[in-house]
């Protein structure tokens, strides 16, 4: 069982349950509300902003909700599949039931520009989502699924760019499965029990991570930072460690993981 229960909020900011929200024609602003059931399915409202609101069991999915802001909300069981989330800001919520310990649905999701900071999104489903210059900070996520998001923008047929900013955060149990993070910003978190099958992490900042995939096969890593990592699990003769920048006592914690037994210099 995976314990995903930090930054939970066990009390809901109302009492009130409402099975629909009618906004009026300039309403951008929902405080301290609470909503079950909403049928939100490809509606366009852009630009609102949610203060302190409970959102259960309800479909978002082909909305329009650009520019939406989510602050100390709770999330629970909905539905955002398809739907365009561009430039979006989600701050101290969680959209992980631990009741149920189910997340939310993201598939095929445009979330370009968006950013997560200080939120519970475990085991929510990213999978085939658009991520590109996507920032995940100080959250909780395990369990997730970005088994192949995209995180790039093709500059024409040669060029491609990827960009995100996944620091601070817990991807424990993560499937990050045939994503493409070349030169991205993974320091300071947790990929322990990870799935990393066909990633690309070429050249990304790995600095202060504990990197320890269940998973790795075609995983590339060439010229990743790796400084101050914790870097266990990992069979070194099955990936090509070119150019990997690490500092000399990671270097023994490497060796024995392949069977070298290390005595310090006398």
């Amino acid at each position: 069982m995976i314990d995903v229960s930090k930054q939970e909020t066990d009390e809901d900011a109302s009492s009130l349950v409402e099975e629909d929200l009618v906004l009026n024609e300039d309403e951008k602003l929902i405080v301290a509300r609470s909503f079950s059931n909403l049928d939100w399915k490809n509606v366009y409202e852009q630009n609102l902003v949610f203060d302190n609101c409970t959102i259960t069991d309800s479909d978002f999915s082909g909305a329009n909700l650009d520019g939406l802001r989510l602050e100390n909300c709770r999330i629970y069981n909905c539905d955002f599949s398809g739907s365009s989330l561009n430039n979006c800001i989600f701050e101290e919520s969680t959209f992980y039931d631990k009741n149920s310990q189910k997340g939310c649905d993201f598939q095929t999701a445009d979330l370009r520009h968006s950013e997560f900071q200080h939120c519970n999104i475990s085991m929510s489903r990213f999978c085939r989502s658009e991520l590109f210059d996507i920032a995940i900070n100080e959250c909780q996520a395990q369990g997730s699924n970005f088994a192949l998001a995209d995180f790039v923008r093709v500059v024409s047929r040669t060029v491609l760019i990827s960009s995100a900013k996944l620091t601070r955060s817990n991807f424990k149990y993560a499937d990050f499965e045939g994503v493409y993070l070349e030169k991205c910003d993974l320091s300071d978190s947790i990929f322990v029990a990870t799935v990393l099958s066909r990633a690309n992490f070429e050249g990304a900042n790995l600095t202060n991570t504990v990197f320890s995939p269940s998973k790795y096969d075609g995983l590339s890593l060439f010229k990743a930072d790796f400084r101050n990592a914790e870097i266990s699990g990992v069979d070194i003769r099955l990936l090509d460690f070119s150019g990997v920048e690490i500092f000399e006592w990671q270097m023994v914690a490497l060796m024995e993981g392949i069977g070298f037994v290390v005595y310090p210099d006398q």
